[in-house]
């Protein structure tokens, strides 16, 4: 009588293999792209930081103001900083003759690969822009 092996033949082996790298190259792409959307939220809390900072300096001093040092502890006088969680640039800009102000967070270290919202824009006035990494306005879904 012959005693039959136990166990799975190279066939069975290379198929199982194949099966889960198709699954990985599928699943991959989609879980990168869920992260990189995720971490936009660190640009909306720090935009949004910074616009009750700016109402509250100007509450102050009757004036917006374009230096980080003067709302933010620690921060360097005439520099950006980094968002909250590091993935942004955030840069502070004053318009309308000292009226308002601008926050552009941009995308920097791995987030930089988030390329349809490479820059993610809060004004005082309330408007959310968005630009891609061409420069181009899109709006569709940076802010949700």
């Amino acid at each position: 009588m012959m005693n039959k092996a136990n166990g799975f033949t190279l066939i069975e082996l290379m198929i199982t293999v194949a099966i889960v790298g198709i699954l990985v190259a599928v699943a991959f792409p989609s879980y990168q792209a869920s992260v990189l959307r995720s971490q936009r939220t660190d640009a909306h809390l720090s935009l949004a930081r910074i616009a009750t900072l700016q109402e509250q300096y100007f509450f102050r001093t009757n004036r917006y103001t374009s230096d980080f040092a003067d709302i933010v502890t620690g921060a360097t006088s005439g520099s950006p900083i980094d968002s909250d969680e590091g993935h942004y640039t955030i840069a502070l800009a004053i318009t309308g003759g000292g009226t308002g102000w601008t926050a552009t967070a941009t995308a920097q270290g791995a987030q930089a690969g988030d390329a349809e919202c490479a820059k993610l824009t809060l004004t005082g006035f309330g408007v959310k822009t968005a630009l891609d990494s061409g420069g181009s306005a899109n709006n569709t879904e940076c802010w949700q």
